[in-house]
């Protein structure tokens, strides 16, 4: 982010552990250690090594970290259902601190969305998951194909160009795929929290295009090292291909990395060869460039900026408001329901420290569920909006649709004819629509069972846990889950705002067990309202009966 902050370089450790003092340092209570709110603090926290391990390629680690996690915050939402005196507990910053930090925090994700794009980042170790992610399933046709996820056809297909514009692009991965095929004799290792980890950690992902790019980015591949082998001496003398990327090609355009002192060199250039010896004039059009981005522009840095078109520029600034359309939600649920301004700047705050946020921060089918699921909860006085706003969720992604039996249970003393009515608009409406958005040669019953879960159920291709494990260890969770989402709709007979806030939290982090594809990433679907359930004051006199409009 050159034109706004000088050199700046945000990897996902570094965010993970300045974060993790700025949360504890708002929001723990020091004076009573073994509160309920501590202990809510650190398992929020604990969802980030997770990460931490995706990120650098150990992928099997990772999702086993943010399930085991994931189980004890399901643990957790669902004791919060018997919770009846809750204490208020205020953050230790006044509340224009805590509007400050939120405000301030808000605004930072803007640039960040704008200028850390793709081949925009100063250094490919300050990708995101999301963007490591999105180039992967780019490179994977079998991954990549949205016709075999669950969900709404024309919003997957939009949400999947959305998530590669933010990606690096194709030279990009041709580089780190190249220059890991040079290394695949080498032994690989991450240092995480002082502990060896090896990323070859099975033959499968060795050959996987995912495992290959995110252990490029974490620093595994070493960035500056695309043509770093004993073997070859210069670019004339590589192969063609190694594996069937071609070398040559993207060697010469290779991106920069900022270096102490004057200028920008890559590694090859630091290493001295007999052709360097001979002249210190550029060789090719791609060295001349190489020079020409070291003469002091913003490009010195190894940035390269390209503007934006008009539609990229929409699309950017769609998720900027989808994100604040989230924050403002938070606090408004804060206002409105929790009767305290202050609680939903918290709320917000501690959301937007998490790291998931700095690591998914532009993925549509990641924020525009999350976005109507708070919808939903901020219009719950009013049945029908809420049926429309989790309709449409589900539609989109599927998953949502599970909240129903919840939803209807809660307004069944009052407006759960409305909420029905709400509902089945939304999703006629979508299904309708559908006839008009799906692209020629796709099959309209074909696309219509995609939204109601076609493919959740029956995996065309796993990436996840469940690419590890047998796939038929899901039946027994799936049908565990069906339990618990109808559970839900017979237990607890006197339902409010709380139970209802912590219930559908605990449905959206249940579904990430069984999901085919990245289960445990879609945090943003249940994050916030782990968030609201942490800071809640006592609601239980907020239920359908005393709070539900008329009209």
């Amino acid at each position: 982010m050159p034109t706004s902050l000088f050199q700046y370089e945000m990897l996902p450790t570094t965010w993970f552990y300045l974060s993790s003092l700025l949360i504890l340092a708002v929001f723990f209570r020091f004076n009573r250690l073994f509160c309920l709110r501590n202990w809510d603090v650190f398992v929020l926290l604990s969802t980030t090594p997770g990460l931490v391990y995706v990120a650098m390629g150990s992928a099997l680690q990772g999702y086993l970290w943010l399930y085991s996690v994931g189980a004890l915050l399901f643990i957790r939402l669902a004791f919060d259902a018997f919770l009846r005196r809750r204490p208020i507990l205020e953050p230790n910053l006044t509340f224009s601190g805590l509007a400050f930090s939120s405000v301030a925090a808000s605004a930072f994700m803007i640039p960040n969305l704008f200028l850390n794009r793709g081949d925009a980042c100063e250094s490919p170790r300050a990708w995101r998951l999301e963007q490591i992610l999105a180039a992967a399933e780019e490179s994977d046709q079998e991954i990549g194909d949205v016709r075999n996820l669950p969900g709404y056809l024309p919003f997957l297909r939009v949400a999947q160009r959305a998530d590669r514009f933010f990606a690096p692009s194709q030279e990009s991965w041709k580089r780190a795929v190249a220059d890991l095929a040079a290394r695949k004799g080498e032994e690989q290792f991450v240092e995480f929290f002082g502990l060896r980890i090896r990323v070859y950690h099975t033959s499968r992902d060795s050959k996987r295009p995912a495992a290959k790019a995110m252990r490029w980015a974490s620093g595994a591949g070493n960035e500056n090292a695309y043509d770093l082998d004993s073997r070859w001496a210069s670019q004339e003398d590589f192969p063609e291909s190694l594996n069937g990327v071609k070398v040559a090609e993207s060697i010469p355009t290779a991106p920069i990395a900022p270096t102490l002192g004057s200028g920008t060199t890559t590694a090859r250039e630091s290493q001295p060869t007999a052709n360097d010896a001979r002249s210190d004039a550029p060789k090719d059009e791609g060295e001349r460039r190489l020079v020409a981005r070291g003469s002091g522009d913003a490009d010195s840095v190894g940035f390269h900026w390209t503007p934006l078109t008009p539609g990229a520029l929409t699309l950017v600034l769609s998720v900027v408001v989808l994100q604040l359309g989230v924050v403002i939600s938070i606090i408004l649920i804060g206002k409105i329901h929790f009767g305290a301004l202050q609680t939903g700047f918290g709320a917000a705050l501690l959301y937007l420290l998490l790291p998931y946020i700095n690591q998914f921060s532009a993925r549509l089918d990641h924020i525009v569920p999350a976005y109507l699921i708070l919808t939903a909860v901020l219009a719950y006085r009013r049945p029908f909006v809420a049926g429309v706003a989790l309709g449409v969720a589900g539609a989109l992604v599927f998953y949502p649709f599970f909240l129903i039996p919840l939803w209807l249970a809660f307004y069944w003393k009052k407006g759960a004819g409305r909420f029905v009515i709400g509902t089945s608009a939304a999703i006629l409406t979508t299904a309708a629509l559908l006839l008009a958005l799906i692209e020629p040669g796709d099959s309209y019953a074909e696309a219509l069972a995609a939204e109601f879960g076609r493919h959740s159920m029956v995996l065309a291709e796993a990436e996840g846990l469940w690419e590890y494990l047998p796939k038929f260890y899901r039946i027994p969770i799936i049908a565990l889950y069906g339990a618990v989402c109808f559970g839900y709709a017979i237990w607890i007979p006197r339902k409010n705002l709380a139970t209802l806030i912590s219930c559908t939290a605990a449905l959206m982090l249940g579904a990430q067990f069984w999901m085919g594809r990245q289960g445990g990433l879609y945090m943003a679907w249940y994050l916030p309202l782990v968030v609201l359930t942490t800071l809640r004051p006592n609601l239980a006199d907020r239920t359908a009966v005393t709070t539900v409009v008329d009209v």
